[in-house]
C-alpha cells in the first residue's frame, strides 16, 4: 500500500513552529489536521491563493491560549489581525483541497515566521 508524504507547518501557542512530514495511509488529511489543532477544523482566511491556514473552530470557547506568533504570520499572509488561539497549521492548497506544502512554500512560510518572533 503506497503511503503519501504530507508536509505541513504547525505554529504552537507557545510560539514555536515545526515542519512536519507525515506518511498518510489513506490520504486522510482532515483527520491529521484535526488531531493537530485539537478539534474541529476551521480555515483561517488568508490572501495567499496556494496556502491554507487552519485552527480549532472551538478554540475560543475552549479558552485555548492566545497564539501571537500565528496571529502575526496570518497577518503577513494577508489574513488581517485576527485573535488566534491554540495551534495553527499551514498547508498547501489546490482549489478547496488542503495539500502538502511544496519546498518553495515551506521556505516562504518559514521565512515569514522569522519576522513574527
Amino acid at each position: 500500500m503506497a503511503r503519501e508524504t504530507f508536509r505541513y507547518i504547525v505554529v504552537a501557542d507557545d510560539g514555536t513552529s515545526h515542519e512536519h512530514h507525515t506518511r498518510l495511509r489513506h490520504s486522510n488529511v482532515a483527520s491529521l489536521l484535526r488531531r493537530t489543532v485539537g478539534g474541529w477544523l476551521t480555515p483561517i482566511p488568508i490572501s495567499v491563493p496556494d496556502l491554507y491556514a487552519w485552527g480549532d473552530e472551538d478554540g475560543h470557547p475552549k479558552a485555548l491560549r492566545p497564539n501571537p506568533v500565528a496571529r502575526l504570520l496570518v497577518a503577513r499572509l494577508g489574513g488581517g489581525d485576527l485573535p488566534l488561539v491554540g495551534p495553527v497549521v499551514v498547508t498547501g492548497r489546490r482549489g478547496t483541497t488542503a495539500i502538502s506544502l511544496t519546498t518553495t512554500q515551506t521556505d516562504a512560510v518559514l521565512t515569514a515566521l522569522t519576522c513574527c518572533r
